[in-house]
């Protein structure tokens, strides 16, 4: 009984839902419409938030490579740069070497004296050479003032102008960087 009871009551909703049918489906449409715009929206909105997120991970990530090659870069050179320190505090030391072979260049009987001094010089700019020293050419070159130093400027009608027509100090080197820059006159 409870049986024919249920399926008379599911037969009086069909009833009551087919008198309503027309409308609630109309109403359904267009809210399933509605909901379908609103979905489609919301689906836009999270492609482009997708997109703009992609577009940030990509940034970040070059970013974050950059720094590490800059990293890499400044290491690099704090290991290549480490005895600059050491070479610049020698350089005093050539100059006196420098200076003790032209004057002793002037007086015969100080020979032996610069036959050793003129060995020791040759020997220390060798192993200074080895590290990466070099000296900056000057003499007969164009002034540049990323590795000379004028400090006179001299007439001069051998030499075009701007011409390095003497050094008064060496210039030098180390692999890439200049470290001093040769003291010089220049023509005019």
């Amino acid at each position: 009984m409870e049986e024919k009871q249920n399926v008379d009551e599911i037969e009086q909703n069909e009833v009551h839902h087919s008198e309503d049918s027309p409308d609630a489906l109309e109403v359904d449409v267009e809210a399933l419409q509605a909901q379908l715009v609103a979905m489609k929206e919301k689906n836009e909105q999270l492609e482009k938030d997708l997109a703009e997120s992609k577009n940030h991970l990509a940034r970040s990530v070059a970013d974050l490579e950059n720094a590490r090659r800059r990293a890499r870069k400044e290491k690099e050179d704090a290991v290549k740069y480490a005895s600059v320190p050491l070479i610049e505090s020698l350089l005093p030391v050539l100059d006196n070497f420098e200076r003790a072979l032209d004057a002793a260049d002037n007086k015969e009987e100080a020979k032996g004296l610069l036959d050793g001094v003129e060995m020791v010089y040759r020997q220390l700019l060798q192993a200074l050479s080895d590290s990466g020293l070099s000296m900056v050419e000057a003499v007969g070159m164009p002034f540049d003032p990323h590795v000379h130093n004028a400090v006179m400027q001299v007439d001069s009608t051998e030499h075009e102008s701007g011409i390095v027509v003497e050094e008064l100090q060496s210039g030098y080197r180390f692999r890439e960087r200049v470290i001093r820059p040769t003291m010089v006159k220049i023509s005019t």
